[in-house]
Parts: structure tokens; sequence; C-alpha cells
């Protein structure tokens, strides 16, 4: 009976060593935090920011403290190759083709960050004009004053603007501003059922919240397009745990498209909606970093 309750002990005390090296495994499971700081450059386009808004906040439970810089889109690319920089999520390509290009060997892709990006040349619906080529007609020219209204000059879109200009033939000035800018400007020719002419893409709240259409452009200038996560070289050994996340954050044109609607209806900042979407989203947020971050409590929906 003494052996017997002997080893009834040792067992129960075998099981609790068993049980404690368990959860130090699983503790130790995590991927290394590596550098604690990940400096993150994001454009001015609330797109791009809702994405590193997002993506920030993950970060920073998993551990890392994050320095977001608003930077141009070139400076963004130049930053990341010299080393001044960890990451940029607005890496709209092929639209940005021509910045990657020009840093080949010095950043890399890592994944996706959010998808589908259609894009081009935007009308109101109610506008007459279907095509690009109809662009190069005089009475359609005057129409839209010979002005297409752009966002900032060092962008994507914008470069495929300039292309289009070209190569269409066109007899139009492209306007540079802000996204901001160039929304509001859609907004009020909306408004009063007046012609304009934009860049743009989509997600974007005026593609959620307008009757809009791209013109057809039948020189494939805008070809499918899908934003990444670029990052500079040696990014996946100095941050391995933030690899991991980066290589499961990919948000869909739907879920970028109701932050925008929120940004634009309730005037919400886009840290505040992208905060909505991490409350609303518990799901996604374990699919991204339930086994990465320390104490994270798996939502009941998925028990």
């Amino acid at each position: 009976m003494k052996i017997a309750a002997d080893l009834k002990k040792l067992s129960l005390a075998l099981l609790v060593l068993c049980c404690g090296l368990s959860t130090a495994a699983r503790a130790d499971d995590y991927p290394p935090l590596g550098s604690p700081k990940i400096v993150y450059t994001h454009g001015t386009w609330a797109a791009g920011l809702v994405t590193t808004d997002v993506a920030v906040a993950m970060l920073k439970r998993l551990g890392y403290e994050v320095d977001a810089k608003l930077v141009d889109v070139g400076l963004a690319y130049q930053a990341l190759a010299s080393g001044k920089a960890d990451i940029f999520s607005s890496a709209y390509l092929p639209g940005q083709q021509k910045y990657l290009n020009a840093q080949a060997g010095k950043v890399e892709i890592l994944s996706v960050s959010y998808t589908p990006v259609p894009g081009g040349l935007m009308v109101p619906s109610y506008v007459p004009v279907n095509t690009i080529d109809e662009l190069k007609k005089p009475d359609v020219q005057k129409m839209f004053d010979g002005k297409i209204v752009g966002i900032d000059a060092g962008a994507g879109i914008m470069v495929q603007a300039k292309k289009a200009i070209s190569e269409y033939g066109l007899d139009f000035e492209l306007v540079p501003s802000s996204d901001a800018a160039m929304a509001a400007a859609f907004k009020a020719a909306y408004d009063k059922k007046q012609p304009i002419i934009i860049t743009s893409y989509c997600p974007h709240y005026l593609c959620a919240l307008y009757n809009v259409k791209f013109l057809e452009d039948t020189k494939g200038i805008y070809l499918p397009a899908q934003d990444y996560h670029i990052v500079r070289l040696k990014f996946r050994t100095d941050f391995p745990r933030a690899t991991a996340f980066f290589s499961r954050f990919t948000l869909s044109g739907a879920n970028v498209s109701k932050m925008l609607q929120w940004m634009e209806s309730e005037k919400l900042t886009a840290d505040a909606a992208a905060d909505r979407f991490i409350e609303q989203n518990p799901e996604l947020v374990w699919y991204w970093i339930g086994d990465l971050a320390p104490n994270m409590q798996k939502p009941k929906t998925l028990d």
C-alpha cells in the first residue's frame, strides 16, 4: 500500500512538472521580439493611414515601440533602402514600380497589405464619358475644363495618370493636391452634378458613398493592383515576431472601406477608426497575433 501511495505521489509530481514544462514551452514558442523599436513610414491617404494604424496597434500588443513617420512615397522607399525606416505598408504596385526598381536589392516585399486595389481615372457615374479615349475629344476636354484632379505628386496613381496623359495624347493638366483636397473637390462637384475627373483608387470612401466609375483603359496602363508591406533588408531577422504578424496581416477592400466610411460619415480620425475596427473584429485579431502576444484571450466565438 505504501509503495502504491508513493507511486501515486510521484505520478502527481511528474504531472505537475510536465504541465509546468509544457506551459514554459508554450511561452518559449513565441518568436523572439528582436529589435524593440520599429520605424513605420506611411503616406497621407486615408486607406494607408487606417491600415498602418491597425498594424501599429497590433505591434504594440506584440511588445514593440513604434515610431510612425509621415513621408512622401519616394522618400519612404529611400528611407527603407538607407535603413532609416523599417516598413511601409502602402506600396501600391505596379503603380509605384519605379520606386521599387530604383531601390532594387535594398528593399523587399514582405506580404500583401490590402487587396484588391482597382485604380484609374474616376468620374461620377452621371458623366456621359466611359473611356479614356473619349477624353481626346475637344468637347469632352472642355467639359472637364482640361483638368484632372490628383493627389500627392509622387503617388503611384499619379505616375500612372501622367503616363495615361502621354500615351493617350490628352490635352489635360494633372493638378496635384492631397487625398483630402481631391475628395473635397469631387464631393463639391458631385453635389452640384457637375463633371469632374480625378485620379483615385478603391478602397476609398468616395467609392463607398457615391456612384462612381473608372474610365475604361484600353492601353492597359492601370493594371490589376494590390498594396504590399515592403521592408528594409534584414527586417525578417531583426524583427522575427513582427515578421510572423505581417505574414498574416492582410486587409480586404471591404475592411478598409468600412473604416473609411466611419472617417467620412462620423468624422473619426484614422486611429479611432482603426481602434473601432479592432474592437469589432476580435476573431481577426486572434488569427493575426493570438499565438504571438502574451496573455491573449481567445474569442468565445471561436470556442
